[in-house]
């Protein structure tokens, strides 16, 4: 019989036409396992070998005809490859003198190579074969359903990874496309298909497409091709916005139109009518297409020097993407702002375009999608890149040109322009008067034009550059706001455009540079680390030279205020650990850094303040010569007036020194004594920087010898001897202020540092003491009942404690200045209160004078106790400035941490400031609470009702702050904002949505029904309008269930007074809307009934009477039972039977009763309206529904 290709596998198993090869045999192979095929697969290959046409056997053909079929349903990547391997060197063997053995080896082959998960080199040898029978002509003869099965090979186009096999694959198809055009029908509706079915096979499909268009018979078929899955997929997914065919057209039309622009160019009025799909992928697959288009005509005209037709099709497609910018949907928009960006990328956009290019990435950096706002960032930075391309690399320069510059170039040109009319007049006058040729002027006339040209050019450049500055101004204000966005995309990529913009020295870029340090402290560490590493390729690289870098940071750190240089401590310190381990800090940054130190090339202060960061990230830079040229430079010093800022610097340098080496301490001791030196010498400065320095020089003298020795000294040579301890006040007042100060600050630093030396003396008792336990061992029962090990070292712990609290301040040297800084603040407040000036800055002496109060009170418990009323009365004084009560604030939190059980009755005093008229008192008050609640130092109730009105405060960081206090508590307690909801309204003052919106935001949906039974209540018994108000509001922003509004119809009568207020009927109204949407459908009998009665609520239902009564009813029936059953207890004792009998009546009887009771309907008037008769026979009803419901649980 002859073999015919069938139509479908499956059907050459049919008996239908008696002169066809049909399989008769049965499936052996599904009960074979993997040993077995193989060792059949190997018999028919020696059988192969010996009989070319073996395959013409029923007996071998059958099976291998099922073994296809087998591994199409379990596929067997080893069988399959040994299968092909087999197949393919047979069919060259049986071409063309075989023609019946070809058709069925090449049936077999073609169906093995469509399986999937089939890779390999045996099937690119098995697809070069086929290659090489197509030009051998071998499947002339195959006809329609032949050629069907060769067409069937696009299927591979879902595997195919591999590009040699895609290359063979490729010419195959395209060889039979041209062997068969009558058919190719069929190739171009599997495509089709295959767009439904997987992601993989677009690539696939668009080099195969791109291989179509360079063959010049195809072309057409390649338009056809595109047009039909074009209009096919389109038809039929008009409403499927996420399909897979959708997805995979818009890819191909993106690619293809990439590979083959010209293609699209010729065929472009076939696809503009797609921007009215409404398919959005569709939409961008479009602007991609048109993208690769301008591309290509942008860069044709170019190579055949301004093909002015292709140039204006460009430009009029440039416009056409440009209008889309404000499409419909975000992803849209973003899309074509991506578009823009790629077109400046590739230098496709003629300068006439960029005005409106600019303008649109500006305005587009507000909308309201962060996919939006991400790609017109990216815009932005192509657009100042391409800027820069045109008018800055083009005049030979780097850097951008400053505003300055601009303006400096342009005043030139307008005189060079204004030069060139004279020397045109001079010319003519010369040639008038006959001094000069015609020649000779129409060389000079032609030479001055070219030079006008020239100007004219360079003009019209600077010009338009010019208003590029104008508009960088506005974008840089609103990407300085997008710095501080809560989405990720909005911050990281305006860190990349300030991060360009610095690279080439923009003049204001530095607003972004700090702004962009400041964000490495950010919570999200993505964006900390872009800024980590941004930073580093600005200021670090390994490209740069050593010196370079040193110089560029100093310059940065001396424009820097203290938050961007905490910001850069952080920044410098980590490189080379976990956060950025694969940036590298400079080795030799320090040693050419050193080189600076005392020089006047460089602003010492910023030099030594890198130097003293460095030292944190290695101590052992410090050695004994760095340490003896900074006792040089203090002996110079010594000598003229000091810079404090220096001096505070060195002596944070002189900490990082290791002192385990004796001539380190040596030189240490020396450096200190010279430091002490300069503190008594300058005394009288009037530099406010002596404070700091005083802090900084105090804290190194712990780490000498004889530390106490030199704070004895250092106050004495000050004026403060220990025979001075009644110090009258006419002596103060004659010592200078400033003198005094500078005394008073003193003196708390020292208390400070008796504050860590106590502190570091308990924790050296408590090791000694786990030491002497463990050396003992187990103690003694007697030892222990006489206080043993415990009681000796509590003894040791109560002397240090007595000595702190009596002896540090009351009885020493500090108890000079204890009751001085007391009486400076107490006439402070009275000359206030006299005065009744307007708020004013404190004097210094003042402000240090707190400052030293609060330090002491944090020594001595004893001093705290007597004076934490002072702290809170200067807190609490309106004419006080708001630095001083900053101060306090700070100071109560840390005296609350130091004595809690002394402060605890006065804290509540804080929340008062919550309410200050200064933001920066209302913020640092905040601040302080959040660290004391979140701590657990404070408890959390009380100011859970103040804080959440800071919600609605004006400065724009107090809001950010009060909902992190809120968002932290939520994780930490979650119930303890909705616990205090009730209290949270009772504070809020007047009628304010914007407070109760957020607030029910934190409400546990599982505390809903326990919080409308609250707020009923509330709202029943009020007085205050303002919260019956806000509780209207808030029960808008609950998400009430059908158990709430079950709440709310039973105490109704509690608040249905309260609807008489218009505001509190509207906002009920509005609740009624609500739960229609959001409420199940078996909650609408509770809705309607609800509804009736608000909107009835002005008319008298006597619903509270009747239940006053049923209530008294119950409670009369309740005591007659309870005192018969006292009776009967007392009569049977024993009785226990006879008690569950009486307690199984008592439960029988009351049920008619009840339905009695709620069927009864008491009135005093006779005129009781239809209405209210409704509401109240469904009333009845209900009840009645829920006593039954009840009753059988």
């Amino acid at each position: 019989m002859n073999f015919h290709f069938p139509g479908t596998y499956s059907e050459l198993r049919e008996h239908h036409f008696s002169d066809r090869y049909r399989v008769r045999s049965k499936n052996q192979v599904s009960h074979m396992d993997e040993r077995l095929i193989l060792m059949r697969i190997n018999q028919f290959e020696d059988g192969f070998n010996q009989l070319t046409t073996l395959i013409e056997d029923p007996q071998y053909f059958d099976f291998l005809y099922y073994l296809v079929e087998h591994l199409d349903a379990h596929p067997n990547q080893k069988v399959q490859l040994q299968l092909v391997e087999i197949l393919s060197f047979q069919i060259q063997k049986l071409s063309p003198n075989h023609p019946q053995a070809f058709k069925m080896t090449l049936f077999l082959l073609l169906n093995l190579l469509q399986q999937k998960q089939i890779q390999g080199q045996q099937v690119r040898r098995a697809l070069k074969t086929i290659q090489q029978l197509f030009n051998a002509n071998a499947f002339q003869d195959l006809g329609r359903e032949g050629s069907r099965y060769i067409f069937d090979l696009v299927k591979m186009a879902i595997e195919i990874k591999d590009a040699q096999i895609r290359e063979v694959w490729i010419d195959i198809l395209v060889q039979a496309i041209a062997m068969w055009p009558s058919y190719d029908m069929n190739l171009k509706n599997r495509i089709v298909h295959l767009m439904y079915e997987q992601e993989s096979v677009v690539t696939n499909i668009s080099k195969f497409l791109l291989g179509c268009s360079k063959n010049d018979r195809l072309k057409q078929y390649t338009v056809d091709q595109i047009i039909l899955l074009v209009n096919y997929i389109t038809e039929k997914s008009t409403n499927q916005t996420e399909s897979l065919a959708v997805k995979n057209l818009r890819e191909l039309l993106s690619q293809t139109s990439k590979e083959m622009p010209k293609v699209y160019y010729q065929q472009l009025s076939a696809f503009i009518g797609l921007y009215d799909n409404e398919n959005y992928h569709i939409r961008n697959g479009l602007s991609e297409l048109i993208t690769n288009v301008i591309e290509y005509l942008i860069k044709e005209s170019k190579e055949q020097d301004s093909d002015e037709l292709q140039l204006s099709n460009a430009n009029n497609l440039i416009k056409q993407l440009v209008d889309r910018h404000m499409d419909k949907t975000a992803l849209c928009r973003s899309n074509v702002l991506q578009c823009l960006s790629q077109l400046l990328n590739s230098n496709c956009v003629p300068k006439q375009h960029l005005q409106t290019i600019f303008a649109i990435s500006s305005s587009r950096l507000r909308d309201i999608s962060g996919y939006v706002r991400k790609s017109s960032l990216q815009l932005l930075k192509s657009i100042v890149r391409y800027y820069r391309f045109l008018y800055v690399q083009s005049q030979g320069r780097q850097n951008f040109w400053s505003q300055v510059e601009v303006e400096e170039q342009i005043s030139r040109n307008r005189e060079e322009l204004q030069n060139i009319h004279k020397d045109f007049e001079v010319v003519d006058k010369q040639f008038q008067n006959g001094e000069i040729t015609q020649e000779v002027v129409n060389e000079t006339i032609k030479f001055i034009k070219k030079k006008a040209q020239e100007t004219i050019k360079i003009q019209e450049y600077l010009e338009e550059y010019q208003k590029f500055l104008e508009g960088m101004k506005t974008v840089i204000t609103q990407v300085l706001q997008l710095c501080q966005s809560k989405n990720q995309a909005d911050v990281i990529h305006s860190i990349k455009l300030f991060s360009y913009l610095q690279k080439y020295n923009y003049e204001a870029a530095n607003q972004g540079l700090r702004r962009m340090i400041l964000l490495v402290w950010s919570q999200d560490k993505s964006i900390s680390q872009e800024v980590i590493k941004k930073f580093w390729k600005l200021f670090l690289r390994d490209t740069k030279k050593t010196r370079q870098i040193v110089l560029s940071l100093i310059d940065l750190i001396s424009k820097s205020n203290l938050k961007e240089l905490i910001s850069l401590e952080k920044i410098i310190l980590s490189y080379e650990t976990e956060q950025v381990p694969n940036y590298k800090f400079p080795s030799k940054i320090f040693h050419v850094l050193w080189e600076y130190f005392g020089s006047q090339e460089v602003d010492q202060r910023s030099m030594l303040i890198f130097v003293r960061v460095l030292l944190t990230r290695n101590s052992s830079y410090l050695n004994l010569e760095k340490v003896a040229q900074i006792y040089n430079l203090l002996q110079k010093y010594n000598k003229k007036d000091p810079d404090w800022i220096i001096i505070k610097e060195l002596a944070t340098i002189l900490s990082k020194l290791d002192r385990s080496q004796n001539k380190n301490q040596i030189n240490f001791n020396k450096s200190i004594d010279l430091l002490i030196i300069l503190l008594i010498k300058y005394q009288n400065s009037q530099d406010m920087n002596y404070f700091s320095a005083c802090d900084s020089i105090i804290q190194l003298v712990p780490n000498a010898d004889n530390p106490e020795l030199i704070f004895e000294t250092l106050l004495q040579d000050l004026g403060f001897k220990s025979n001075k301890m009644d110090l009258e006040v006419e002596e103060q007042k004659k010592m200078e202020e400033l003198h005094l100060a500078h005394a008073i600050h003193i003196a708390g630093s020292v208390s400070l540092q008796l504050l860590i030396f106590i502190d570091a003396t308990h924790n050296s008792l408590k090791n000694l003491k786990n030491e002497r336990e463990k050396q003992i061992g187990k103690e003694q029962e007697i030892d222990k009942i006489q206080g043993g090990i415990e009681g000796e070292f509590e003894k040791l712990h109560g002397i240090v404690d007595q000595i702190q609290d009596l002896k540090l301040i009351q009885q020493n040297l500090l108890s000079v200045f204890s009751p001085m800084v007391k009486q400076i603040l107490e006439e402070c407040l009275n000359q206030m209160e006299t005065e009744e000036t307007s708020t004013r800055q404190q004097p210094p002496i003042v402000q240090v004078s707190l400052i030293t109060m609060c330090k002491f009170m944090c020594l001595s418990e004893n001093y705290c106790r007597e004076n934490i009323q002072m702290l809170f009365n200067i807190m609490k004084s309106p004419l006080i400035d708001q630095v001083m009560k900053n101060n306090v604030i700070i100071s109560i939190g840390d005296l609350l941490h130091r004595w809690p059980n002394t402060i605890q009755k006065f804290h509540k005093q804080i929340y008062s400031n919550l309410s200050d008229t200064s933001a920066a008192v209302r913020r640092v008050t905040l601040l302080v609470l959040t660290h004391l609640i979140l701590n657990d130092m404070v408890k959390s109730k009380t100011s859970l009702s103040h804080i959440p009105i800071l919600l609605n405060d004006p400065h724009p960081q107090i809001p950010a702050m009060a909902r992190y206090f809120l968002n932290e508590l939520q994780k930490k307690e979650q119930r303890a904002i909705t616990n205090a909801i009730p209290d949270i309204i009772s504070n809020v003052q007047d009628q304010n949505e914007n407070v109760l919106s957020q607030i029910s935001q934190y409400i546990d949906k599982s505390q809903i029904e326990s919080i409308v039974d609250k707020l009923i209540t509330i709202l029943g018994t009020s007085t205050n309008q303002y919260e019956i108000k806000n509780i209207s509001i808030l029960f808008n922003h609950i998400n009430l269930t059908q158990n709430s509004l079950q709440k709310l119809l039973d105490g109704w009568e509690e608040y249905r007074e309260r609807l008489r207020d218009q505001f509190v009927f509207n906002q009920f109204i509005t609740l009624i809307k609500k739960l229609k949407r959001t409420l199940p459908q078996d909650a609408k009998p509770l809705i309607e009934e609800y509804e009736m009665k608000v909107e009835h609520h002005d008319k008298e239902t006597f619903e509270n009477r009747r239940r006053e009564k049923t209530t008294k009813k119950k409670n009369v029936k309740q005591t007659q039972n309870d005192n018969n059953n006292d009776k009967e207890q007392k009569e049977n004792k024993g009785g226990n039977k006879l008690q569950l009998q009486q307690q199984q009546q008592q439960k029988k009887k009351p049920k008619k009763k009840r339905e009695d009771d709620f069927m009864e309907l008491e009135s005093d008037s006779d005129e009781m309206s239809s209405e209210s008769l409704v509401i109240k026979k469904q009333t009845s009803q209900r009840r009645k529904k829920n006593t039954t419901k009840n009753e059988d649980e």
